[in-house]
């Protein structure tokens, strides 16, 4: 591979070290490896497919999460969404069924875009027999009472709205979105809130963000509960939605008939992206980081 020399530092460089890729010893899998992130396969079995050792998929899946969160970023930097956007909050567990947690999804409502995730610990509630209370006793003994932050997932998830023109913003009836709306927006969040209880079909007006949540739970195998692949820290949770939202937003088509991803139709680029374009340039240089081919 060449390599070139700076005339101001005089310093060398090769075109590898302006790549997501450096200094990656299997640049190569980084794509086989997304597309198996994304079609509800364990990190254990994606690397058996790749035939790699699972902490290289470990130490990858971590790296593939920073580099998604500022490829989003560094498209939606001085852009200003109009909306409608749609929120809602998906359920699931953290290692086991006495540690649940929330994921709160924001999304654009006509193009499906993906604007913002967040993961935080919720509470066990629910009806609960007599013997899982002293379960759940016995637990919250041993690892302390578990907080419910669905305030804060919800908050973090609004973040890309906090700046721009007056918006609408749909959801289910939940108090916490109207109040935590009008403590962040004033009077520049429109809140319309829907029931939930209703058939949720095409009719229903919160069908795109309760299609979005299913397609979420069909695509990552971490929001299917009681499995071996449950999400066993927050974290981890929260990595595999910001890859998942790399891959809805810029390179999946946003229905089987058509190739147009929700970033095109949002006109944040130019057209859709293969696994391996989006993996290609650093992000993490935020405006100096290499522009996307046209």
């Amino acid at each position: 591979m060449p390599r070139f020399r700076c005339r101001a530092c005089h310093r060398t460089f090769s075109r590898q070290s302006f790549r997501a890729d450096y200094r990656h010893k299997k640049p190569h899998l980084n794509a086989r490896f997304l597309d198996l992130m994304v079609r509800c396969v364990g990190q254990r079995q994606a690397a058996q497919s790749l035939g790699v050792a699972r902490r290289t998929v470990e130490h990858r899946f971590r790296w593939l999460a920073l580099h998604a969160r500022a490829f989003h970023r560094n498209r939606l930097e001085g852009r200003s969404l109009l909306g409608p956007f749609q929120l809602d909050e998906l359920e699931t567990l953290e290692a086991n069924r006495y540690q649940p947690a929330t994921a709160a999804v924001l999304i654009e409502r006509t193009t499906l875009f993906i604007v913002g995730t967040a993961t935080g610990p919720l509470r066990r509630k629910g009806r609960l027999t007599p013997l899982q209370r002293r379960r759940r006793a016995a637990h919250e003994a041993l690892h302390g009472r578990r907080p419910s932050q669905s305030s804060g997932a919800v908050g973090r998830a609004l973040a890309p709205l906090t700046a721009g023109a007056p918006f609408v913003l749909e959801s289910d009836q939940k108090p916490l979105y109207r109040r935590l709306g009008r403590r962040l927006f004033g009077a520049r969040m429109d809140w319309r809130a829907h029931p939930a209880w209703g058939r949720r079909d095409r009719a229903n007006p919160l069908f795109p963000i309760n299609h979005t949540n299913a397609r979420l739970r069909h695509f990552l195998a971490r929001l299917r509960r009681r499995t071996w692949c449950v999400s066993k820290t927050l974290r981890h949770l929260q990595h595999h939605l910001e890859i998942a939202a790399l891959w809805v937003n810029y390179c999946r088509g946003i229905t089987r008939r058509t190739r147009t991803t929700p970033a095109q139709a949002l006109r944040l680029v130019h057209r859709p992206f293969r696994l391996e374009e989006v993996l290609g340039w650093r992000q993490d240089w935020g405006r100096l980081s290499p522009a996307l081919p046209t």
